[in-house]
């Protein structure tokens, strides 16, 4: 009897293990999915930035130009960031992730995209000094086209990664009732 016992009770340890590890299979599947969105929504928001303010660089006089200029350079940066992480993101085998490993990246993700949160509003201030500086300055065209630029595309960043933030804190409570 005690053979049947202790055989169903690792049947049964076994079963739980399994469901928890498809549970945090379907978590970090999840996690990583939304991330991946977020990482395609900054692509194509850089791309179409990139291939807009072009078309728009050759006709743009005054400090339209250097509006468009910043706008293409900054999105030339974004789309390396996104295909950077796109690529983190989608060479990570999510199924044989352990949940300490789960945890850690979980956390590693969070704490990325509060600095950013933090690097945004630093620009968008960078932006509004850009264009309070272009009243006294002798480049004023460039300065006023710069701090346009960049507060609009510090603005749309701040936006996605406060989306991203209260999206991934979702993940947060069901990885952290795995801890026993």
């Amino acid at each position: 009897m005690r053979k049947y016992l202790y055989l169903l009770s690792m049947l049964l340890l076994s079963l739980s293990a399994s469901a928890q590890d498809q549970s945090l299979s379907r978590l970090n599947q999840g996690q990583a999915d939304m991330l991946e969105t977020g990482m395609l929504v900054l692509g194509g928001w850089a791309i179409l930035n990139i291939l807009f303010s072009s078309f728009k660089l050759t006709k743009a006089t005054r400090s339209r130009k250097y509006f468009y200029q910043m706008n293409v350079y900054w999105n030339i940066v974004n789309l390396l960031i996104a295909s950077y992480a796109l690529y983190v993101i989608l060479s990570k085998d999510n199924a044989t992730l352990s949940l300490a490993t789960s945890l850690q990246l979980h956390d590693s993700f969070k704490k990325l995209l509060y600095l950013s949160i933090g690097l945004d509003t630093g620009f968008i201030l960078l932006g509004a000094y850009l264009k309070e500086r272009s009243g006294v300055a002798m480049n004023a065209e460039k300065l006023q086209g710069w701090g346009q630029s960049v507060m609009l595309q510090a603005v749309f960043l701040l936006l996605l990664d406060v989306v991203l933030v209260v999206l991934l804190e979702n993940y947060a409570d069901p990885l952290f009732r795995m801890v026993q």
